[in-house]
């Protein structure tokens, strides 16, 4: 009976560790921070086009420039994968509509859905875009 006893209390101790190692091993897999390098790109990127350099300057930038909004910052794109896996239809609809803290048409009311796609994908970085 002392023998079942330990064995059963080995088991019991084996499956506590396990179970600790699973909640440490998830610890590791917080969001990923920008660091000062991502900010300060953030706040030089713009559009190579210059018409939507503009229109991106005026009405995206004062968020998605600036960590403190906690919009994804322009140009890091660990802040857009979980947004773009949802689809561009999707991130349409969140730019049109609106979104949490994000204005309907964000602030660019003169933006075509074309013009909006093309930011999506400049902010998220899957257009080129230069510092200034």
């Amino acid at each position: 009976m002392e023998a079942g006893r330990r064995a059963v209390g080995g088991w019991h101790w084996y499956g506590m560790a396990l179970a600790g190692l699973v909640v440490l091993a998830g610890c590791g897999r917080g969001e990923i921070k920008p660091q000062a390098a991502d900010l300060q790109r953030a706040e030089t990127l713009r559009p190579m086009d210059a018409q939507l350099a503009r229109k991106y300057e005026r009405s995206c930038l004062i968020c998605h420039g600036n960590q403190a909004s906690q919009a994804p910052l322009a140009g890091f794109a660990p802040a857009w994968e979980a947004r773009l896996e949802k689809g561009m239809p999707l991130l349409l609809t969140h730019v049109r509509d609106g979104l949490n803290a994000m204005p309907a048409r964000g602030y660019c009311n003169d933006c075509s859905d074309q013009e909006f796609t093309r930011l999506i994908a400049f902010m998220s970085g899957g257009e080129q875009g230069g510092a200034r």
